[in-house]
């Protein structure tokens, strides 16, 4: 049986997972960029000490491959994401339990993709794979947003918030500059909203009557 994290936990979850994201980027951006493409505020991010010891203990194991590491690595924030918003997704009936299935989807496709970033990978396919899911995270989350509307336990922001993921997840990509690290910052910060006030289906009768009273 899966173990419901408290709602506390759920928005340190969430939180993590955004803050994974944004350690993974400015190494990542620069592997793939360059150093010297990057803006500048990146620029100063990836020349911090810390990256240069990661890169260093790499090299010493004989891992060259950055863009690999730093890329596949960014899976661990969909499992956050998905622990983080269970118990507040299940509240939104199947359409909620299959946007959180997509959410945990994303770690296997997020590191099959880049495991097989090389041309000569044997599912070479795959590589980008997680941006069409992205996408389709944010389209489903606009339809799970609509079928809330007959809920009445699902207050009328946290529907709006779910409808506006796809912007959310665009804006964030086109700020920090690259998917899906940038991507998943945005989708942290949404997620954590929605963990640390969203009804929860594992909440007492009273306190599900109470946010029914106030969804409207």
């Amino acid at each position: 049986m899966r173990t419901v994290p408290s709602r506390p936990v759920s928005v340190a979850s969430a939180l993590a997972a955004a803050l994974w994201a944004f350690f993974l980027l400015p190494p990542q951006q620069a592997v793939w960029s360059g150093s010297g493409a990057l803006p500048e505020w990146l620029m100063v991010l990836e020349r911090l000490p810390v990256y240069d010891g990661i890169r260093l203990q790499l090299q010493s194991i004989g891992q060259a491959d950055l863009y690999l590491v730093f890329g596949s690595a960014v899976s661990l924030s969909f499992v956050l994401l998905w622990f983080a918003a269970g118990p507040v997704l299940a509240t939104l009936g199947a359409p909620g339990r299959a946007l959180g299935a997509l959410l945990l989807l994303g770690a296997p496709i997020t590191a099959l993709s880049y495991l097989n970033h090389a041309e000569d990978a044997p599912l070479h396919a795959l590589w980008g794979a997680e941006a069409f899911l992205l996408i389709g995270i944010g389209i489903w989350a606009f339809v799970a947003a609509l079928i809330a509307g007959r809920r009445a336990e699902v207050p009328r922001w946290e529907r709006l918030l779910l409808g506006m993921t796809l912007p959310i997840l665009v804006a964030s990509t086109v700020v920090l500059t690259y998917w899906p690290h940038g991507t998943l910052v945005g989708l942290g910060i949404e997620v954590c909203a929605i963990a640390a006030w969203g009804p929860r289906a594992d909440a007492p009768a009273p306190s599900r009557h109470s946010a029914a009273v106030h969804a409207v």
